[in-house]
Parts: structure tokens; C-alpha cells; sequence
């Protein structure tokens, strides 16, 4: 150990008296090494009505956005609807169409909302507040995660 290592132990040893890790963090650190595969349940976005429109030339609203994403387990069709001026309302199908629990997570870690797709696989999440969300949808026997995106 050269006197580097020494002091740089020693000034560890003191920081993590003085200014311990939170419990909050420490938990959510331990939470997200589960997600450490979600990679391999990531759904790919297929098609965003947004960009089809900037293509297009076209500027402002263009009524709902439909967002489609697929993954070999799942396809997940959005529709985002403007409610309010920072509220949003979306619905979606899940196909092949089946019960599953969708939750919406905010990067900000606000607690994340959850409804149930009934046996059609529809589901409505209303009054989510404009920003950044990641829709997981929990299958029997898969979780499928949507990439982050702007709702």
C-alpha cells in the first residue's frame, strides 16, 4: 500500500463516518442492480406520429401522437392525448392482447403509477404530468420495458 492508498483509506474511513449514504439511495442503488438485464425486455420504438410530422414539414399540434414499439414478446400501441396544458393522457393496446399491469416511472423517481390492461390488453393512464416516462408492462411470465421518451 503505497502512502496514497494509506490516505486515501483514511479520508474514506472519515467521509463515511461523517456523511454516511443515505438509506434512500442505498436502496435504490440495490433496486436498480435488478433491472441490470432489462436490456434484453426493451422494447424498440417501430413508428412516432411526431417525427412522421416533422418529416412532413408540419408544425404544431397535430392532435394525439401514436407511438408503436415492439419486442419479441410484445407490441405496444400508444395514443397521447394533450388534456391540459402539462397533462397528458395516454391509452394503449397490447398485442397479442392480454390482462398485464402497466406502470409509468418518471426519471426524477417520483413513485411510479400503475393500471391494469384488461383482457383486451387496453389500458388508459390519465393525468400524467408532461415529461419523460418509461412504461413497464409486467407479463406472467416476461416484463417488457418502453425506452424513455417524451410524453
Amino acid at each position: 500500500m503505497t502512502g496514497h492508498d494509506a490516505l486515501e483509506a483514511r479520508l474514506r474511513g472519515i467521509v463515511s463516518h461523517m456523511d454516511p449514504v443515505p438509506q434512500l439511495v442505498d436502496d435504490g442503488a440495490r433496486a436498480a442492480f435488478g433491472w441490470r438485464t432489462i436490456d434484453a425486455d426493451l422494447a424498440e420504438l417501430m413508428r412516432d406520429s411526431a417525427d412522421e410530422l416533422a418529416e412532413a414539414g408540419v408544425r404544431g399540434p397535430g392532435g394525439a401522437r401514436q407511438l408503436s414499439f415492439e419486442s419479441p414478446a410484445l407490441g405496444i400501441e400508444l395514443e397521447v392525448v394533450e388534456t391540459g396544458p402539462r397533462v397528458r393522457r395516454v391509452e394503449g393496446q397490447l398485442l397479442p392482447p392480454g390482462e398485464a399491469t402497466v406502470m409509468v416511472e418518471r426519471p426524477d423517481g417520483e413513485p411510479a403509477v400503475s393500471v391494469r390492461a384488461d383482457e383486451l390488453g387496453r389500458f388508459v393512464l390519465d393525468g400524467l404530468r408532461a415529461g419523460v416516462v418509461r412504461l413497464h408492462v409486467l407479463l406472467r411470465d416476461a416484463q417488457i420495458a418502453v425506452p424513455w421518451t417524451a410524453i
